[in-house]
């Protein structure tokens, strides 16, 4: 295997043996500066350790950029719109940061479809908020509690999501009609937080879980009279073309001189995600890598996202060279989603929890067989393309009773995780029949996902204001 000696060499085999112990020093080192950080409550964490540590560990990372694509890719969801008979706040906290501003953005250019004209409300500009902007969609940024109630103002009814504080404490004392929308298994939330959501969602007419396992993860959390408000409307994907050839060999071309290394016949496992605690970053390179030791072979596992948590993309950088198979792995930044879609085979998340995974959304409906730990809608998705995607258990057991506790435990054993032997089948199993059929079909379930979802919180925001003008009227 390219890049790194083998034995059989002897005069540079203690060489490669050294490196792969120090390697190995390094991750126990990485390893135990992330244990240490797991014991820090999550607003430090998060808000503190996190900057020191991309302060002291970060470094360039290769990425891949876009390639130009031919016409007609991506259909877009704000070709057609009604009159409006209903104003609605989208409320969120950074809309650059996480799978939410995606889902935000599509929402927000699909919503005046359905009569209602969205108003997208949150802390800050960005290159998001810009691009709505330009789609006619109306951006207001409040970052404190004077600026939150300016931006609430000429709205019917408030969808929150993610909101920070300041924004949802306005909501809450608005007259306004409520939706919560819960993205995720809230697993950092605390007992305090958990208060305050409880009174979020009983000022609210109605809850939006985006899949069963956040909707079941939630109600063991709340009172059962305000449980039966939360209703499940799926995430969704808006379906693209699976790529002329020309553009996948542009694509693989531009990965392969990202990664340094040519491609050739290799089933590449993409995945997409932030270097965070939550993605598993580190379990999910040792794994991939004891599959690799197991006898899978011409496979490759390409990482890339942003480097959130430096701690974590370091540890899963040092088991990578600490391993004879070390170059069968690829870590990038920051990199174009769509170029690396096209590049790859098979898209590969093996997280500890989500909501609904976004970037696993749009592989499907790219027509990429998937990989999935189990994990908020990834049964879902797993089904619409049951004949060459697989679920795999998840390395912290049940997805909708998953803790901070198990988290941080399945952390510590990222080299030996429970589930890394399904990782290690499913792998085998997906690679020979990507082999075996290369062609990629995007599954019809994905080409109506979209609609779906944009309606599902069209009916929640009218059915809130509906409800809200009929208490009114009593």
């Amino acid at each position: 295997m390219g890049g790194i000696p083998q034995a059989g060499t002897s005069v540079v085999e203690p060489r490669v043996r050294g490196a792969h112990r120090g390697a190995g020093l390094a991750a126990r080192g990485f390893g135990a500066v992330v244990t240490l950080t797991d014991l820090l409550p999550p607003r430090i964490r998060y808000g503190y350790v996190h900057r020191v540590t991309t302060k002291i560990f970060s470094r360039p990372l290769p990425t891949l950029p876009a390639i130009e694509r031919m016409p007609a890719g991506r259909e877009a969801v704000d070709t057609l719109s009604v009159p409006a008979d209903l104003t609605g706040a989208l409320v969120t906290d950074h809309l650059d940061v996480g799978g939410i501003g995606a889902v935000i953005e599509t929402l927000a250019r699909g919503l005046p479809r359905y009569g209602v004209r969205p108003i997208v409300v949150c802390p800050g500009d960005g290159a998001r908020a810009a691009r709505l902007r330009a789609h006619g969609v109306e951006v207001r940024c409040a970052a404190s509690a004077q600026e939150a109630v300016d931006a609430l103002r000429g709205v019917d009814v408030i969808a929150l999501h993610s909101a920070p504080d300041h924004l949802e404490r306005c909501a809450i004392e608005s007259d306004l009609p409520l939706v919560t929308v819960m993205h995720n298994t809230e697993i950092h939330f605390t007992r305090r937080r958990w208060i305050t959501f409880r009174e979020l969602l009983s000022r609210s007419v109605t809850g939006v879980a985006v899949s069963e396992t956040v909707r079941e993860f939630h109600i063991r959390h709340v009172p059962a009279e305000i449980a039966t408000r939360i209703r499940v409307v799926p995430n969704g994907a808006t379906a693209e073309t699976a790529g002329h050839p020309r553009e996948r060999d542009t694509a693989r071309n531009a990965l392969a001189a990202a990664v340094n290394t040519p491609l050739r016949d290799d089933v590449v496992f993409a995945c997409l995600a932030r270097y965070d605690s939550q993605k598993n970053v580190a379990g999910t390179v040792a794994s991939f890598l004891h599959a690799v030791e197991s006898g899978l072979t011409g496979a490759r596992l390409v990482y890339a996202g942003d480097p959130s948590d430096w701690a974590e993309l370091r540890r899963a950088d040092a088991i990578r060279l600490s391993s004879a198979h070390g170059d069968r792995v690829h870590l990038l930044g920051n990199s174009h989603a769509s170029t690396l879609l096209l590049a790859a085979d098979v898209f590969l998340l093996n997280s500890f929890f989500e909501g609904w995974a976004v970037a696993a959304t749009e592989a499907a409906a790219s027509g990429m067989p998937l990989v999935l730990s189990e994990v908020g809608g990834a049964a879902e998705l797993i089904a619409f393309d049951g004949e060459r995607s697989v679920l795999i258990p998840n390395a912290v057991g049940d997805a909708g009773s998953v803790t901070d506790a198990r988290v941080v435990s399945a952390r510590r054993h990222s080299r030996h995780q429970s589930n890394r032997a399904d990782l290690a089948k499913a792998l085998a199993a997906v690679a020979s029949r990507v082999r075996a059929d290369p062609e990629r079909r995007v599954p019809p379930a994905i080409r109506t996902s979209t609609a779906e979802m944009i309606g599902g919180h069209a009916d929640a925001l009218r059915e809130a204001r509906d409800a809200h003008v009929a208490i009114g009227d009593v």
